[in-house]
């Protein structure tokens, strides 16, 4: 009797500091049953988690925040031309896709994290593993102004030349600065659109073909116009029906 009298007296003294432990923190107002600090840690990997359930999303985001410093894959300002003439600078190109959900109907600039491997890749020939191709689009706006259009086909005074990007590991010396030149314009008959306003991003990452959730080692992402939100990534339909009838490993290079 004696025994018992004392397991229920320890018990209890036990439960009572368990329950004044936990009235001396505030509640969690979405689930009153936990204190704050257990919120906070629950919310964190919560969190961590949302992240990481985004296919790639790691890969996805390294991209959207290097890509500028390799620079437009036609801006022959920062790349030998192959001709003897004057370099051009990068331009815009209008897209040949009808989905306005994705970049159909905007205009675009194509960068390159292996930029020779792009120009120079033939037709049939497989991407190698660590190529990433990112489709820089943009809202267009036609410009009815004739003061403000520019010169048919193409105009020097509307090239923006920009400076900052750097190149990272590949940069050559100290005190070099990444020159980015930039046409914004591109006529469609008689009618001249600028690109005015920066939207998505469109990227491909190619991993080995064999990745699963992979389009064959494709990965298709959108991405916020400023780089740091991925908004939908893996096998994209959207992306996919379209990117299969390309004959060059689902790329079809500047013209659409």
């Amino acid at each position: 009797m004696r025994l018992s009298y004392l397991t229920a007296a320890l018990s209890w003294v036990a439960f009572s500091a368990s329950w004044n432990l936990l009235a001396d923190e505030p509640l969690n107002p979405a689930n009153p049953s936990l204190p704050d600090s257990r919120r906070s840690v629950n919310s964190e990997k919560s969190d961590e988690s949302d992240t990481d359930s985004v296919p790639f999303n790691r890969e996805i985001l390294k991209a959207a925040a290097e890509y500028k410093s390799w620079g437009r894959v036609d801006d022959e300002f920062r790349w030998a031309p192959t001709l003897c003439r004057l370099p051009k600078p990068g331009r815009a190109y209008a897209s040949a896709s009808d989905e306005e959900q994705t970049h159909g109907k905007k205009l675009y600039s194509l960068f390159a994290r292996e930029r020779n491997d792009y120009v120079t890749h033939a037709e049939g020939r497989t991407v190698n593993a660590g190529q990433v191709v990112v489709k820089q689009s943009w809202l267009p706006e036609e410009i009815t102004d004739a003061k403000e259009r520019p010169g048919k086909p193409f105009d020097d005074n509307g090239v923006v030349v920009s400076r900052g990007a750097s190149r990272g590991a590949r940069r050559k010396t100290a005190d070099e600065d990444l020159v980015d030149h930039f046409y914004p314009y591109v006529w469609k008959g008689d009618k001249v659109f600028k690109a005015k306003k920066q939207a998505e991003l469109f990227i491909m990452l190619k991993l080995e073909p064999e990745t699963p959730s992979t389009d064959e080692g494709w990965v298709y992402a959108t991405v916020t116009p400023d780089g740091k939100k991925v908004t939908s990534a893996g096998m994209l339909e959207s992306c996919i029906k379209c990117h299969r009838d390309a004959t060059s490993d689902r790329l079809f290079g500047l013209s659409n």
